[in-house]
């Protein structure tokens, strides 16, 4: 367990330093990097800046969630509802941003970590959602009938 939660701890530091750091960008350095670009490239850029900060939001929605899970505050079946699982996965998986030579160097940086970090929570959303799954059904089987009207 002390592993599980280490591992939480390091994860939220991590989106909470590149939040911060992308905290940094936006006020400091987006605005005048986009007055010098065409409007198309720095709409497009404005579009990336928001993808970005969307990644964040739902991996730290997830990562408190899950630690809530760890903390015994919810349990897994409660934390992998719909409603709770790591949204926005259309806007977030697409990667355009970072393939965009237009785009400034520091955000394409920024859009690749956010996705690193993005697909790794996803893939543990995935195992989440099956863990509670199989307890789901474990439960159906250790007690049969329950749940029946």
């Amino acid at each position: 367990m002390s592993a599980t939660v280490e591992f939480f701890d390091r994860t939220m530091m991590e989106a909470m330093a590149l939040l911060a750091e992308t905290r940094r960008y936006l006020i400091d350095r987006s605005e005048s990097e986009r007055k010098g670009m065409p409007i198309e490239t720095g709409l497009a850029a404005s579009m990336e800046s928001m993808r970005l900060v969307a990644r964040l939001t739902q991996v730290l929605a997830w990562l408190l969630t899950h630690r809530a899970v760890h903390a015994g505050e919810m349990n897994l079946i409660e934390a992998t509802r719909p409603d709770r699982r790591l949204g926005g996965r259309e806007l977030c998986l697409n990667t355009q941003g970072e393939d965009d030579v237009d785009m400034p160097e520091e955000l394409r940086n920024l859009l690749g970590r956010s996705l690193s970090l993005y697909r790794r929570i996803a893939r543990l959303d995935e195992q989440a959602a099956q863990r509670a799954t199989d307890q789901l059904r474990k439960n159906e089987l250790t007690y049969p009938g329950k749940g029946a009207s």
